[in-house]
């Protein structure tokens, strides 16, 4: 009777749309090594496109194409990139992904035209609708290197396609392990943009230095004046998606080293949450775990980008302690708004920022460097000014969003000419 009612269960959550959907690509997945099997199981139909939607590319030229809808990096990254195509051609592109999330709604409040298909990296066969969609834009711009899986399907369907790539070692690695047709999907591309230095020695494995140019992402200045806790206390912030990769974890050990008269002066916010993966859900059960045991810290979910400024403005102290992290946003955006950037050697900032005289650095992965700069600055609280001061010429040098536009148009010219 219980295995009856499980599949009871599950044939009822066949009704909606988007569980078939899920469930054919599933069997798919299963039976693509089977093929007398195959044909009996065709791609599903794609209510993805609307005749309003088939018609987008007349007008709005330019598809973005992300690998998720969430309040992550590189989906903010081509939130940057619509705005500066806009100020550019005076035309919004539309934005494309499988996966629905919470920044959908932040492009779609400046209005951008947004697209959600399941099956945008998972066609095993070609689907007319999502081909004659692609084919009507006139230019294709895939962000991050987890979206293969649409280079891979769309590849001479999709005009001038450009590929801008936002990982480093960790996201080759697992890319490679699954995509061992990177070389083909590279040369598919007219031009490769790389949103840091550290990306250029891993994607020469796979294309010439000549198809490859750098491209750091431009934010909007919306710094805010900078609003002390009234406690007085010195507040320290990390925020990211909670995952290995982000060393949240590296935080808190350095936290701990402290010794309680220093921590007495501080408050550390953790801002995040989880990805849709197994180890990103157990690590962030294991921050919260260690974090319930230091009564200085406070942990907050992601959230949206107007509440974050908010907490920005908040902030003495912005900490990244990436593991691997090309050029983070949330380093870029506390730059912008004067915090003392006290960041890991691994991330692409690093390569930027001068310790004690724009930031403070410490060796990736050690807690005990970090924690000797968390205590020198809560001793020395009077440097915060000069080096915030100085962390915020450094947005002005590279991440002005004036700037990204001009380097936007001479790779779009470059690349056409």
């Amino acid at each position: 009777m219980k295995k009856l009612y499980k599949l009871l269960y599950i044939l009822r959550s066949l009704k909606t749309t988007k569980n078939r959907i899920k469930f054919l690509i599933m069997l798919q997945e299963y039976t693509k090594s089977i093929p007398e099997l195959s044909h009996f199981f065709p791609t599903p139909s794609n209510t993805a496109y609307s005749d309003e939607m088939l018609n987008l590319g007349a007008s709005s030229k330019i598809l973005l194409v992300v690998h998720e809808f969430s309040r992550t990096g590189a989906p903010y990254a081509a939130l940057y990139l619509a705005r500066a195509l806009f100020s550019l051609h005076g035309v919004r592109a539309t934005v494309i992904s499988p996966k629905d999330g919470l920044i959908r709604q932040e492009f779609e409040q400046e209005g951008f035209p947004t697209v959600v298909d399941p099956l945008l990296f998972n066609y095993a066969t070609y689907s007319s609708d999502a081909c004659s969609f692609v084919a009507n834009f006139e230019q294709v711009i895939v962000s991050s290197l987890a979206a293969f899986g649409f280079i891979r399907y769309f590849r001479g369907i999709a005009k001038h396609l450009t590929w801008w790539l936002h990982e480093t070692d960790t996201g080759f690695t697992s890319v490679a392990n699954i995509a061992t047709d990177l070389p083909l999907l590279f040369a598919c591309c007219e031009s490769i943009w790389l949103c840091s230095p550290l990306c250029f020695p891993l994607a020469l494995q796979y294309t010439s230095q000549d198809k490859l140019h750098l491209l750091l992402y431009g934010c909007n200045d919306s710094a805010m004046p900078h609003r002390p806790h009234e406690s007085g206390k010195m507040v320290f912030s990390i925020v990211g998606s909670m995952e290995p990769r982000k060393g949240q974890d590296i935080f808190l050990n350095a936290i701990e080293r402290l010794p309680q008269t220093l921590r007495d002066k501080a408050i550390f916010r953790v801002i995040g949450s989880p990805l849709a993966y197994k180890a990103s859900e157990v690590f962030y059960k294991e921050v919260l775990t260690q974090a319930a045991r230091i009564p200085e810290v406070e942990c907050f979910e992601s959230m949206p980008q107007d509440k974050l400024l908010d907490f920005y403005a908040q902030t003495d102290v912005l900490v990244s302690a990436s593991r691997d992290d090309p050029m983070p946003i949330v380093v870029t955006e506390g730059l912008m708004f004067s915090n003392v950037c006290l960041c890991s050697s691994a991330i692409g900032h690093a390569q930027l920022l001068q310790h004690r005289k724009d930031a403070l650095l410490f060796t990736t992965e050690s807690a005990e460097e970090l924690s000797e700069q968390m205590a020198w600055l809560l001793q020395n609280p009077a440097e915060l000014a000069a080096l915030g001061a100085a962390g915020r010429r450094l947005y002005e040098k590279y991440f002005l969003m004036s700037s990204f536009t001009n380097n936007v148009e001479n790779l779009i010219q470059n690349t056409h000419t």
